[in-house]
């Protein structure tokens, strides 16, 4: 794929991390969440290893070998697919996802890498702007809707004062966008967009097309 047809994110993911992609590269992560195994029995777990083709997960509860799982993780969200292998700390399993998917994952595991290596700020070097409107709503990946303030955004991401302490790294949508978590300040959290709201979404906020 050439630079000039390639989508406008993932530009801008090749140029914070300097390499793309994570699909055939595991990367460490700390990404909490719960598993359901074939019975529909449910367990929390811990991803510690990751790629965007299998996880290790760290769990006490025994699996068996070939079986089907489907684990909700944190930042990434859902993902299916079959025990490779059993491990002193869990197991690993496979990922098995369409190449459009794998390519969202690849993209998540870029920000998580580099969000714990410090590597990506929050943009406040852009200027911001303070919303006429500023009453808007954010959700997590396990699906639960925080009522919250918009306090200003730039091209590069924004800040909201909600009742949420979210983990760096963490992925949440904002309207029509989605933005990871650079940091926590009390009495909120600051964004960073993976991809940027619409004309009609700023305009909603900020009675203009752009920023």
């Amino acid at each position: 794929m050439n630079e000039q047809a390639m989508d406008p994110i993932r530009k801008k993911i090749i140029k914070l991390s300097g390499y793309y992609p994570f699909k055939f590269r595991s990367v460490d992560v700390n990404l909490p969440g719960r598993f359901m195994r074939a019975d529909r029995s449910e367990y929390e777990c811990l991803a510690y290893i990751m790629s965007a083709g299998e996880v290790s997960i760290q769990t006490p509860n025994g699996v068996a070998k070939d079986e089907r799982i489907v684990a909700y993780l944190e930042t990434v969200g859902r993902l299916a697919g079959q025990v490779t292998e059993i491990t002193e700390r869990g197991f690993v399993m496979s990922i098995v996802a369409p190449s459009r998917h794998r390519d969202k994952l690849a993209d998540k595991l870029t920000w998580v890498h580099n969000l714990n290596k410090s590597a990506i700020n929050d943009d406040r070097d852009q200027k911001r702007f303070t919303p006429i409107y500023d009453k808007c709503e954010i959700s997590v990946v396990t699906g639960e809707v925080y009522q919250c303030r918009l306090i200003d955004m730039s091209v590069g991401g924004m800040a909201v004062n909600v009742d949420l302490k979210a983990p760096v790294g963490s992925l949440v949508q904002f309207e029509d966008a989605s933005a990871v978590v650079v940091r926590n300040f009390q009495g909120g959290i600051a964004l960073e967009f993976v991809d940027r709201p619409s004309k009609g979404v700023i305009h909603k906020y900020f009675m203009r097309d752009d920023l």
